[in-house]
């Protein structure tokens, strides 16, 4: 069952507790402006891999107009994090430690507090905003990425997140145990896009770029994608870094990855971490960049689960050309995938707009608020019309 929040007196209005959630009650309730507060560790992380979490921030903070909370720590505290990591896997009194993380304080009383993290151990910086709780009517945390093992690992860390009223969990086999660890409402939020970043205005443009093989790659297929493009003289971007790069501005970055996915054919994709089995051991979950790929106009191809959830929010069959487990066969899939351009443009076409109607950081928000029960804004709106109007306008400038 879920526990009352523990502040129900908001600022200039009140949320009135039903089966279905809190509602914002009194005339104008629908469009009257609530207070939002984002946790964001966009100032304590560079690590690329958190930029489309605070892209999902952004469009948040647009649509509600919140306030972004980006505490600061000195390098010279680091010590501090490493010392209640260590202690959160063992004890509850990790909670009395300071994380090194400098003081934000909420001050004003907001209707909803949201604490965005990657995975659950950055909820330690909460230290940093010692009023969070008792100035929040309601209160959320999302997290990108939890793998069972680590559920274990830090235990005494994940029961501390029954202090949110809901949870959120982009890998769904996880939320019913999040659920039982913190007794806590988890719903699950999986990786999306902002498409009006991502969506480009001239589909049918020349596509110079045959194969992005964005992040992690599996060596085998790699390699036989090399030779078979240096054979059709093909371009052929992937990464080069061994280690997880630094971004130093995520805006930057996620504007140069919309616009290589935009300049390409075709988008690998695959499993969420790929390449770690001691992470994921066995568990078989996905991520953002099966978005970002149809979200761009390229054509996803690589491999996806076959899971109820995968199925559910891609349940039409161009969402991903599945390829081969023989590295060799993969890449002649890939190289009767590029002769054929009306089949990618039809793709194209189809992936677009679902990604559009369906795949925005938007419609990821408006589970959050329907779990509450609370309305959208006017700007998720206005959202909403912007993305049917790209649709329509990419429809037509394919069909030409």
């Amino acid at each position: 069952m879920n526990r009352l929040p523990r502040s129900l007196t908001l600022r200039k209005r009140f949320i009135h507790l039903s089966a279905g959630g809190a509602v914002l009650q009194g005339k104008g309730a629908a469009t009257e402006r609530r207070r939002v507060v984002i946790f964001s560790q966009r100032a304590l992380t560079q690590d690329v891999s958190r930029c489309s979490g605070f892209e999902f921030e952004d469009v948040v903070a647009g649509v509600e107009r919140a306030i972004l909370l980006s505490p600061t720590r000195p390098d010279n505290r680091f010590w501090m994090f490493r010392a209640k990591r260590y202690l959160s896997q063992r004890s509850d009194l990790f909670a009395r430690m300071p994380s090194g993380v400098g003081h934000k304080p909420l001050g004003n009383t907001c209707d909803l507090f949201c604490c965005f993290v990657q995975k659950p151990v950055e909820c330690l910086g909460l230290d940093a905003v010692p009023d969070w709780r008792s100035r929040s009517g309601l209160a959320v945390c999302v997290i990108e990425e939890l793998w069972t093992p680590a559920v274990t690992q830090f235990l005494p860390l994940m029961r501390s997140l029954a202090q949110f009223d809901l949870i959120t969990c982009a890998f769904e086999a996880l939320c019913p145990l999040i659920h039982q660890v913190t007794g806590r409402p988890v719903i699950h939020l999986p990786g999306a896009a902002d498409l009006m970043r991502f969506a480009t205005p001239r589909m049918t443009a020349d596509r110079p770029v045959d194969v992005y093989y964005m992040g992690r790659k599996r060596p085998e297929l790699h390699s036989e994608l090399l030779t078979m493009m240096r054979a059709r003289d093909g371009f052929y971007l992937y990464d080069s870094s061994a280690r997880p790069p630094i971004a130093a501005d995520h805006v930057t970055h996620r504007d140069l990855l919309a616009s290589l996915v935009q300049r390409s054919k075709l988008f690998m994709v695959d499993y969420a971490k790929i390449g770690h089995s001691d992470q994921r051991q066995g568990e078989v979950s996905w991520g953002p960049r099966h978005v970002e790929g149809m979200a761009g106009g390229a054509v996803q191809v690589g491999y996806a689960p076959t899971t109820a959830d995968y199925q559910r929010h891609f349940d039409w069959p161009e969402a991903v050309v599945r390829l081969s487990e023989t590295p060799a066969e993969a890449a002649a899939q890939v190289a009767r995938m590029l002769d054929d351009p009306a089949e990618m443009d039809r793709r194209r076409r189809v992936n677009l707009a679902h990604a559009l109607a369906r795949h925005d950081w938007l419609h990821r928000w408006a589970l959050v608020l329907d779990h509450f029960g609370l309305p959208e804004t006017a700007a998720m709106a206005a959202r909403r019309d912007r993305l049917a109007e790209i649709a329509t306008g990419a429809e037509n400038k394919i069909a030409v």
